[in-house]
């Protein structure tokens, strides 16, 4: 086997570098999830390349994202780094916030159900949203089941005997790698995601969310650092201390890094709201001052006239033309402002 090549579990603890940086996983299931990937990365470019031909160029920043995304999960289960994750709990934790909290707000960013949805044909556009309002759906991804969820697999894997159970078991422990997938992107997808989802919070409530969220992280790193003996036979007690120091830290800068996103959101959703409101007060102006002169009243430029004040002054001057049989003079022009 090239040296460059790492499969299955790392010869010893200690970090190399070279193994670390050029390291590639050539295990059955390793090499099934990379084709996995790359399946899902040419069915996204199918997907823009249709958009295009169709005369709807797909934003590139989503594309970005998207790609960004399926590489940190890569490196998690497929670089050297995956090489590491039984023997060495701080690659591990590093793994585990890749797959959680790196890989799946990425790929939602990239709007890959939007991309299906527009770039596929009327049949399937009807089964995919089928499945996406499905009740199966709707109630993983209503945000309190996926919050308890999200954070409680952070808490049963590392506090009771599933870690070590899955050091021990290696089919098991690559099932966890696409269950911590599969609940993260079920807790990020309506916290930062774009594509059409049954349930969207607004951006104040996601906010909070993952506010709230982040003391459990500090917790459970914390909790790590305090193990009076390792969390497997197969390591140190000292590298599982360092485990904990290296989850919390990693977790409050990914978790505030995409609060920092959400709150970003926020605000051009004001900004956009703004504009929105701006059109509809100078469409509403100008439709007044189109009123206010059918009504024989002249505004200064930039002034107008409430509409209740306009329709009044329409019913006195029709009722003061019916009086006069249609020949009445028009009522005195109101104040402005």
């Amino acid at each position: 086997m090239p040296m460059w090549l790492a499969f299955g579990q790392a010869p010893h603890p200690a970090v190399s570098t070279h193994i670390l940086l050029t390291g590639i996983q050539t295990g059955p299931l390793s090499l099934v999830a990379d084709a996995v990937e790359l399946i899902v990365l040419a069915l996204y470019g199918v997907g823009v390349r249709r958009l295009a031909r169709r005369g709807r160029p797909w934003p590139l920043w989503h594309t970005a994202v998207f790609v960004v995304g399926m590489v940190a999960m890569w490196v998690a289960v497929g670089s050297g780094l995956a090489a590491y994750d039984d023997v060495n709990v701080s690659m591990h934790v590093i793994q585990h916030v890749l797959l959680m909290m790196v890989a799946p707000p990425l790929i939602a960013l990239g709007k890959p159900v939007t991309l299906a949805t527009q770039a596929a044909n009327r049949a399937n556009q009807v089964r995919i949203l089928k499945v996406v309002h499905s009740r199966v759906v709707g109630v993983l991804t209503f945000p309190v089941v996926a919050w308890f969820l999200y954070y409680g697999t952070m808490y049963v894997f590392f506090m009771t005997g599933v870690y070590p159970y899955s050091v021990a078991h290696p089919l098991f422990h690559d099932g966890t790698h696409l269950w911590f997938f599969a609940v993260g992107y079920l807790y990020w997808h309506p916290l930062v995601g774009l594509d059409p989802a049954r349930w969207r919070w607004p951006p104040l409530v996601r906010a909070v969310s993952l506010f709230m969220g982040m003391p459990f992280e500090v917790f459970l790193g914390i909790a790590l650092t305090q193990l009076p003996t390792p969390l497997a036979p197969i390591n140190t007690l000292a590298n599982t201390h360092q485990a904990g120091d290296t989850f919390w830290i990693l977790a409050m800068v990914t978790t505030g890094g995409w609060l920092a996103v959400v709150l970003f959101q926020w605000f051009r959703q004001l900004e956009r709201e703004t504009v929105r409101e701006d059109r509809r007060l100078e469409t509403a102006n100008a439709e007044n001052r189109a009123w206010a002169h059918d009504l024989g009243i002249d505004l200064a430029p930039g002034l107008t006239v409430p509409w209740w004040r306009l329709a009044e002054l329409e019913r006195q001057q029709q009722q003061h033309a019916s009086h006069d049989g249609g020949t009445g003079t028009a009522p005195e022009e109101p104040g402005t402002g």
